[in-house]
């Protein structure tokens, strides 16, 4: 969703024109067709006692279906619908020729490497950074073969930094570890420790950027598409209470620049187009 996002403001740089592009999509068939609401529970006060039951019963049908297809296919979206869903948000283009400078995040899934995409279509690296495994199928470019970013940097601070940003608002909005006490089956054990490793990682990333805004989404699951206005109201919120110090820390930043730079002689170096940022080990 992050490259989604930011992939749409900086072809063009209006919030209200990209939360108006949103809102088209969300009535769209290409997003009806490939809606992954199934893959949360319903709160049982959303929905009437007799339509939850049934609602529920659905929805657990389709999960089933969904975790067998994984064990069989690649993905349970075709690259097709998948290709649809990404062209109706985005407009052809190079993604080194946006209006606002942009990069995006992907996993190498052969060397397990963060890739950072700066050249080339910019509808096939948002694609990459877009492709849940499981759900989506994986991206190739340049013979890599390319997943969601976010299992590898769900805030990007550090590539952002070394491609020369001077002050950085990072925005998480990802979901913690989920608070469950069911460690009975060793599937729940695992998923478990899946979650405390991804918020470890995270919490870890965001020590580098100089201010974290945590807009209040914690209501809202990953595959709910239908509380848009609810997440922008969220996201202002967030910044307007910290806006003040923002504006204290930016200006605290500019003075010691000022400061610093007659003596500074070491500099950030340029990160190469479509370099891979850290090979991890598998």
């Amino acid at each position: 969703m992050g490259a989604l996002v930011a992939a749409v403001y900086a072809q063009n740089p209006s919030s209200a024109a990209a939360i108006d592009r949103f809102r088209n999509f969300l009535e769209s068939s290409e997003f009806k067709n490939t809606n992954p609401e199934f893959l949360r529970s319903h709160n049982h006060e959303e929905i009437p006692l007799w339509g939850g039951i049934f609602q529920r019963f659905t929805s657990f049908i389709r999960k089933s279906i969904f975790y067998g297809q994984s064990l069989a296919r690649q993905a349970s979206i075709s690259e097709e619908k998948f290709t649809q869903n990404i062209n109706f948000l985005l407009e052809e283009g190079q993604i080194e020729e946006t209006a606002k400078p942009l990069a995006v995040i992907a996993l190498d899934l052969k060397s397990c490497g963060e890739v950072i995409l700066r050249k080339g279509s910019i509808r096939r690296a948002v694609s990459a950074s877009c492709a849940i495994p499981g759900i989506f199928p994986p991206v190739k470019i340049d013979d890599r073969d390319l997943v969601d970013g976010g299992w590898v940097d769900r805030v990007p601070v550090h590539p952002a930094r070394i491609m020369g940003a001077d002050f950085i608002i990072a925005v998480d909005v990802g979901e913690g570890a989920e608070e469950q006490e069911d460690f009975s089956t060793g599937l729940g054990v695992y998923l478990r420790t899946c979650d405390v490793s991804r918020v470890a990682l995270t919490r870890l990333q965001l020590k580098e950027a100089d201010v974290v805004v945590c807009p209040d989404v914690s209501a809202v699951h990953w595959s709910d598409f239908g509380h848009l206005e609810e997440c922008v109201r969220a996201g202002e919120q967030a910044i307007s209470a910290q806006m003040k110090e923002i504006k204290k820390r930016i200006a605290g930043k500019k003075i010691r620049n000022i400061l610093r730079s007659p003596f500074s002689w070491k500099k950030n170096l340029p990160i190469s187009e479509n370099e891979t940022c850290a090979n991890l080990s598998c």
